[in-house]
């Protein structure tokens, strides 16, 4: 199964290139997917002040605590942290926000969903493909060296 969750954050990771969220019309027929990260997908730079990330899907999306945030630890560390509020949806219902802790020059990665856990669902209960992003932040005023 390692092997398998592995697969999907590379495929998760690979196959993101787009540079603006979807507008059109979603295919019912489909699963639900990411079309915005915010930070975005392998951005560099990031603000370690940042308080919270966001993942947008093509849909509106089931909203009663229906989440998965995913650790990827292969790729980077995780922005979440214990004692954090609760994840929680915006107006949208296409965009769950998570509460995150950064830190100075640090690679981060995030998923949504896996193989193994599909807690984001769209309003019919289909599962959003898994998908994972990075996102390393900037360096300290005077900080030298890093990853």
């Amino acid at each position: 199964m390692r092997k398998a969750l592995r697969l999907s954050v590379l495929l998760g990771l690979g196959a993101v290139g787009f540079a603006a969220e979807k507008t059109a019309e979603f295919d019912p027929d489909l699963p639900p997917c990411v079309v915005k990260t915010e930070p975005a997908n392998r951005a560099k730079d990031v603000d370690f002040g940042l308080r919270e990330i966001k993942v947008t899907f093509d849909r509106p999306m089931a909203q009663e605590k229906s989440w998965s945030w995913m650790i990827v630890v292969e790729c980077g560390l995780y922005p979440g942290y214990r004692g954090s509020a609760e994840p929680r949806w915006e107006a949208d219902g296409r965009t769950c926000v998570l509460p995150v802790r950064l830190s100075p020059d640090t690679l981060y990665a995030v998923g949504a969903n896996s193989p193994r856990n599909w807690g984001f669902r769209d309003t019919k209960g289909k599962a959003a493909v898994p998908f994972a992003w990075v996102f390393k932040t900037r360096k300290a005023a005077g900080q030298r060296g890093g990853l």
